[in-house]
C-alpha cells in the first residue's frame, strides 16, 4: 500500500511538473507574440497569411509557383503579391482601436512597391519586422488612449476623451483651477512615427490660451507615451 501511495505521489509530482512546464511554454509563446506583433495565420499552397492586432489586420503574401527544377528556387520563392486587409468591426470596436487601424492603414496605403522592396521569401523576416515596428508604435498610442480613458479623470482632470478619424478630442475640467477647455490633437504617421499637433482649441471656462497648449506640445518630440506626457504637463502647468 505504501508503495502504491509512493507511486501515486511520484505521478502527481510529475503531472505538476509537466503543468508548470506547459505554463512556462505558454508564457514564452505569449512573450514572443508580444515582441513579434505578428502571428502565423494560415499557410496554403502558394499563399501565407500573417495576422496583427489580435487578428484584425491580415498581411497576405502570394508566392509565384516554383517549377521545381532548381533546388535554390525551392528555398527562395519569389513573391508575386503583398496585400493588407483590415478586419476591424468599426461599429463594435473601441475608439482607440479604430485610431490604431487608421494610422496603420496610412502606412500600408502610403508605401509603394511592396513586392519590389521585399521580392522573395528571404525578405519576409524584414517585411514582418518593418510592419511590426509601425504596428507596435500605433498600438502603444492606442493603449495610451485606453489608459487615459480609464483613469485620466482621476489623475489629469480629463472630463472626456474621444476620437474622430485621426483626431483626438480631450476635454479638461478642474474646479480647483476654475478652468475648462477642449484640445483637439491631430495624429499623423510621419516617417513611421506617430506625431501629435494641436488641431484646434476651445476655451470654455478660465483664461487658458491655445498658445500655452502649443508651447507644451512643441516641447516634446515623438516618443513612447508622448500623449500621456503632454497631458501630464498640461495638468501640472494649467490645471493646478
Amino acid at each position: 500500500m505504501s508503495e502504491l501511495e509512493m507511486q501515486k505521489k511520484q505521478s502527481l509530482n510529475k503531472v505538476n511538473r509537466l503543468k508548470d512546464e506547459a505554463k512556462k511554454f505558454e508564457s514564452h509563446i505569449t512573450m514572443l507574440h508580444t515582441i513579434n506583433e505578428w502571428k502565423l495565420g494560415e499557410k496554403r499552397d502558394n499563399c501565407t497569411v500573417y495576422t496583427f492586432l489580435h487578428e484584425t489586420l491580415h498581411l497576405e503574401l502570394v508566392f509565384e509557383k516554383s517549377n521545381g527544377n532548381d533546388a535554390e528556387n525551392e528555398s527562395e520563392l519569389k513573391i508575386a503579391n503583398i496585400s493588407f486587409k483590415h478586419q476591424l468591426d468599426d461599429e463594435k470596436s473601441q475608439f482607440h482601436a479604430r485610431l490604431v487601424h487608421l494610422l496603420v492603414s496610412q502606412y500600408t496605403a502610403g508605401e509603394t512597391g511592396w513586392v519590389k522592396k521585399y521580392p522573395t521569401s528571404k525578405h519576409v523576416p524584414q517585411l514582418l519586422h518593418d510592419v511590426s515596428l509601425v504596428v507596435s508604435r500605433c498600438r502603444l498610442l492606442g493603449e495610451e488612449l485606453h489608459r487615459l480613458k480609464l483613469w485620466g479623470s482621476l489623475r489629469f482632470d480629463i472630463l472626456d476623451i474621444s476620437c474622430t478619424g485621426t483626431e483626438v478630442h480631450i476635454v479638461f475640467s478642474s474646479l480647483k483651477a476654475f478652468s475648462k477647455f477642449e484640445v483637439v490633437f491631430s495624429v499623423s504617421l510621419i516617417n513611421h512615427v506617430c506625431e501629435l499637433q494641436v488641431q484646434s482649441f476651445r476655451n470654455i471656462i478660465g483664461c487658458t490660451t491655445v498658445q500655452q497648449i502649443e508651447e507644451i506640445v512643441a516641447s516634446f518630440t515623438p516618443a513612447n507615451n508622448v500623449l500621456t506626457k503632454i497631458v501630464k504637463n498640461i495638468h501640472s502647468n494649467l490645471l493646478r
